[in-house]
């Protein structure tokens, strides 16, 4: 945090607003806020890019509050039922409730109607919006977009469109959600800010599609008034076998306080919770992922909040939670897409407070590693350590030769183990179902034409048959077995 960054109460006129930061001790603005609430306020569409935990929930979430009690004051702007004045869009569930709670604290003292518009169990209750008189909805483009097309919405009395995470919801594929939610809008009305931890390379040709009636004023928080984490990661490199044998010895020594196990499947989730369970049964285990049902998965997500416990979950809490209390994250798996170790890594070390990041790095891993590499390297907010990408290299050349050149050098070793001239070629023939050996380099007697073409199994049971007294047929796929000896009569 700057030194000379403002307080709180400077960036707001509003005594409501100075009510509800002094009642949640809020006192001086990170950098990204001191830059960004007074852009909105002063009704500029921004593009902000700033690095997880750095404050942005609140950068947008009050000045919305007070330009829209502003605008209450002045009677300014025609409220309608089923018409919203402000759209805050997050790209998943979790992370849209986390918001909307924000903004109904804030509302406590604002007076503003707050709407949480999502599908599932919740969906039900959307069809009543159109009856009523709505100030702020959050949402996810999915639910919004279905919303306006039903026409349980209307969005062309809304001033203010909030995006978090936008750079999410350009890799999740929500392009045509989004279109059809600003295509709703009077582009003359609304002003629009977009707030992303990462900046993909495609964004900007992205934005400028959707929104290509706006000009943006770019926000980048700089290095040099970066947020100050305090995270340590350690890159823990082994075996796929020995990753379950080292995630019972990370628990029992290393596992301090709530915590976050990163996979990437759900089977995974399930696996490992069973495996836990049993061996730490006083321990509380809880499990998230994306296949659940969205009750199931928030009164998890609640619980983990809300009491010690340990959390085994895929990417869906990786983005935009924010975790009070949460000391260390273990990514048993490395995620599939290198952006998304930046995002789990941002679940501690937030506001300041130390964090630590343990990584289980199998060679299967050493694909990722180096895009992983890349990504901690191009963002400003973490200081993490980057991934030995020559650790799984094999030492010995001889894994890379071909293979009959590897059974070359086998041989040779053999060879030299038995006390044989490597340097003579060792010939090995059967004559008549004999073995018969050469050093000289000279060839072995030839074999019989009658057992040339024969290979060495049917061979050694003709030889077999014949000194034994067997019956002298030999198994071949078109032919049964021999039988057994008649036994021989008792004299």
């Amino acid at each position: 945090m700057s030194k000379n960054a403002a307080t709180f109460h400077q960036l707001f006129q509003s005594t409501l607003i100075h009510n509800f930061l002094t009642e949640n001790k809020l006192t001086k603005a990170t950098d990204v806020q001191a830059k960004v609430i007074p852009d909105i306020i002063g009704g500029k569409s921004l593009d902000v890019v700033a690095p997880t935990g750095s404050g942005k929930t609140y950068s947008f979430l009050l000045p919305i509050a007070e330009l829209l009690k502003e605008d209450e004051e002045n009677n300014h702007g025609d409220i309608k039922k089923g018409s919203p004045r402000a759209v805050i869009l997050a790209p998943t569930r979790e992370l849209s409730g986390q918001i909307y709670e924000i903004m109904k604290s804030i509302s406590h003292h604002v007076k503003l109607r707050i709407r949480h518009v999502v599908g599932g169990e919740d969906g039900k209750k959307t069809s009543v919006l159109s009856r009523q008189f709505v100030d702020v909805i959050v949402s996810t483009p999915g639910r919004l977009s279905s919303a306006i097309k039903k026409k349980e919405l209307s969005l062309k009395n809304t001033k203010y469109f909030i995006i978090d995470e936008a750079d999410q919801l350009l890799e999740m594929g929500f392009q045509k959600d989004l279109q059809s939610i600003y295509t709703a809008c009077d582009k003359d009305l609304v002003h629009i800010a977009l707030f992303s931890a990462t900046r993909p390379p495609a964004f900007v040709e992205w934005r400028g599609k959707i929104f290509h009636e706006h000009l943006f004023h770019q926000v980048e928080l700089s290095g040099q008034n970066r947020l100050h984490t305090h995270i340590r990661s350690f890159n823990i490199y082994l075996s796929e076998r020995e990753r379950p044998l080292m995630l019972k010895t990370f628990m029992k020594d290393q596992a301090k306080g709530k915590g976050v196990i990163f996979v990437n499947q759900q089977d995974t989730v399930n696996v490992l919770r069973d495996l836990l369970a049993k061996e730490f049964p006083n321990t509380v285990f809880l499990t998230l992922h994306g296949e659940m049902e969205p009750k199931e998965r928030r009164k998890v997500l609640d619980q983990f909040i809300n009491k010690k416990a340990i959390l085994i979950a895929t990417d869906i809490v990786a983005r935009g939670m924010d975790i009070e209390d949460l000391k260390w994250i273990l990514n048993y798996d490395l995620p599939f897409e290198a952006v998304y170790y930046v995002h789990r890594a941002g679940r501690v070390g937030r506001g300041g407070k130390e964090g630590e990041v343990y990584n289980f790095v199998t060679p299967r891993d050493m694909k990722i590693v180096g895009r992983i590499n890349n990504a901690i390297k191009n963002q400003i907010a973490l200081k993490l350590t980057v991934f030995d990408e020559k650790k799984f290299k094999p030492k010995n050349s001889q894994k890379e030769l071909p293979r009959e050149k590897r059974k070359e050098e086998e041989l040779t070793k053999i060879k030299s183990k038995m006390g044989l001239d490597t340097k003579k070629r060792i010939a090995h023939q059967l004559v008549d179902g004999k073995k018969k050996t050469t050093r000289d380099g000279k060839a072995a007697k030839p074999v019989k034409a009658s057992t040339r073409d024969m290979d060495k199994k049917d061979l050694r049971r003709k030889t077999l048959a014949e000194k034994t007294g067997y019956a002298k047929t030999v198994k071949t796929k078109h032919t049964p077995r021999f039988s057994r000896r008649p036994k021989s009569k008792k004299k």
